[in-house]
This record gives structure tokens, sequence and C-alpha cells, in this order.
């Protein structure tokens, strides 16, 4: 019951993101498929790289978006007290919202990837699946902290639209801070990291090096304080 009461709270929210980021990077994709020239094949391969730039901005306003809701909206709403009658702890119920929005997180990633795949094997330009694959995990990986940003605000900040703006205000500051402090700009910097420019071969327009392990479990250790900072807001709640 829980986790299809979290899916019918999201899933407009998801379905609408889900079909406007396949919509817009196939589109992206089949419009600059058809003016490119035939070779070499490095344009497509750069083209890849800035259609996933493209959707990892699309992707992290979907995500931010996805993580709103829960207890305090519902408090908002009035019906609040229907959940907290329901004979589960609160930590279950924020438990189930969070797993549901990752899962949805990572459906918004894949899904849209799947589409410029084929989109891009239609034109005759087949690109790599195991690239494709390397800029899916950064982009879960990375951008997990910001769905998790997201969630964190919500159990936090009331008001319907107050929360988004708090987070979408977060999520930017967040993004300033890491690209402008030099020194640990290589280590912070999550746009680069989820966009995969840290990885980027501007000679051959593909991912090279290997997959980086410390910063994947860093961004997942950073996401995963920040869900249990949120569970443990919500359990402290007064509603």
């Amino acid at each position: 019951m829980l986790w299809y009461k979290a899916w019918l709270e999201t899933r407009t929210r998801f379905l609408v993101s889900l079909g406007f980021l396949v919509i817009i990077l196939t589109f992206f994709v089949h419009h600059a498929e058809s003016i490119l020239p035939r070779e070499p094949k490095a344009s497509t391969y750069e083209l890849m790289f800035f259609a996933h730039s493209y959707l990892a901005g699309l992707w992290m306003l979907c995500v931010i978006l996805l993580g709103m809701g829960g207890l305090l909206r519902e408090r908002a709403a009035g019906v609040s007290s229907f959940t907290l009658a329901l004979p589960v702890s609160r930590a279950r119920l924020a438990a189930v919202r969070i797993t549901v929005g990752v899962m949805q997180s990572i459906a918004l990633a894949i899904v849209p990837w799947a589409a410029i795949l084929f989109v891009s094997a239609i034109a005759g330009r087949p690109f790599f699946v195991s690239q494709a694959s390397f800029y899916v995990l950064l982009l879960v990986t990375g951008g997990m902290v910001y769905f998790a940003l997201a969630i964190l605000v919500s159990s936090i900040v009331d008001g319907e639209y107050t929360a988004p703006a708090v987070a979408y205000g977060a999520a930017i500051l967040v993004g300033i801070i890491c690209g402008s402090v030099s020194k640990l700009r290589p280590f912070l910097d999550l746009w680069r990291f989820i966009t995969g420019d840290n990885h980027y071969n501007k000679t051959t327009h593909l991912l090279s090096g290997p997959i980086p392990w410390f910063g994947i479990f860093a961004c997942l250790c950073v996401a995963a304080l920040m869900f249990l900072a949120s569970v443990r807001v919500i359990q402290r709640r007064e509603f």
C-alpha cells in the first residue's frame, strides 16, 4: 500500500518529466543528426556529449521536482492525519518515498538515453552502449546529490511553492560554490562530474579513463547522509 501511495503521489510529475525528456532529447538528436556531415564519426560522438550535457541539466530540474512532496506537503493540504494514522513508522514512510524517487530518477536517466541510442541507430550513426552506460552512471550517481537535497529541503521547508524555490536555489548555490573554489573544483564540481567533462577526450570525443569509483562513492555517501537527515527531521517534526 505504501509503495502504491508513493507512486500515486509522484506519477504525474514522473510521467510528465519522462515524456518531456524523451521528446526534447529525441528532437534534439534527430535534428542535429540530420545536419551533421556523414564523416567523421567523431562529429556524432561530440553530439552525444552535448546531448548528455543537455539531458543532465533537464534531469536535475526534473529530479528536484520529484523530490518535492511528503508529509509537509500533505499537512499543507490537510491530509497528513490520514498518512500518520497508518500503522507504519514515519521512518518507513520516508524510506518508501525516497526509494520510489530513486528508482524514478534512474528511469529518467536510462529511458532518454535509450531514446537517444534508438534515434542515432535509425539515422545510421550507432553509438557505443558502453559509452552511454558510462554517461548514465555518472549522471545517476552524481546527480543523486541533487535529488537528496530536494528531499531534505521538502522535509524542512513548508509551502507548495516555497520548498521548490528553496531547493532550486540551493542547487544553484551548490553549483556556484563547487565551480568557483579552484583548489576544490576537481573534487567538488558536480556539474563536470555528471556531464562526464572530467573524462571527455577532446580528440576522440569519447569518455576515457577508469570509472571514478571514489567520486561515485563520495556522491552516494553525501546523498545517503542527506536522506538520513531527512528521515530524522520527519521523525522529530510535529504535525
